[in-house]
């Protein structure tokens, strides 16, 4: 049986897919990197205006990634301070595993939904690979709940096709 999700699409802003291009450079070097995401679940769409950056004190290895929370804290907080924006998920690398959830991504997205303190009903997951390089990476959105991940379009907007988006995301 297949389950719809309640996100049914991603619309990722410009400025947050540049965060994600130049931060998916980093898996060059054979380590996999990755970020939060923050907008608004609006409808059935989630809106990612800003994307971050895995942080300096960032675990990367070759089939793991773990955010630096702290890092991801202060910008969760600068978002919302600037647009209202909330995080909504996260995004990785995968470098030799198809642009799929993991079971340890599973896991991971279990463990938020069932945080009652994080709230999430959906937490949206974007995977990204190397097409066929790092300069150019394919990326692919999940709209992830229960014990599930659903593939969801990605689609690029413009910064000013969100409402509450704002020019500047760094």
């Amino acid at each position: 049986m297949t389950v719809k999700s309640k996100v049914q699409r991603v619309q990722l802003t410009a400025a947050a897919h540049a965060v994600i291009s130049r931060e998916c450079r980093r898996s060059q070097d054979g380590n996999e990197t990755g970020g939060i995401l923050l907008g608004e679940l609006r409808d059935d769409v989630a809106e990612i205006r800003v994307a971050g950056g895995p942080g300096p004190a960032a675990v990367r290895q070759p089939t793991f990634f773990l955010r630096d929370l702290g890092h991801a804290q202060r910008l969760a907080l600068d978002a919302f301070t600037r647009d209202g924006s909330i995080w909504v998920g996260e995004w990785h690398t995968h470098l030799a595993a198809a642009p799929v959830p993991s079971e340890r991504d599973l896991a991971t997205y279990a463990g938020l939904l069932a945080d009652p303190d994080l709230g999430f009903e959906t937490v949206v997951a974007i995977i990204a690979v190397a097409s066929p390089q790092w300069d150019r990476p394919a990326a692919y959105a999940w709209a992830c709940s229960g014990n599930q991940a659903v593939a969801v379009p990605l689609i690029l907007v413009a910064d000013d096709q969100c409402p509450t988006s704002t020019e500047d995301h760094r």
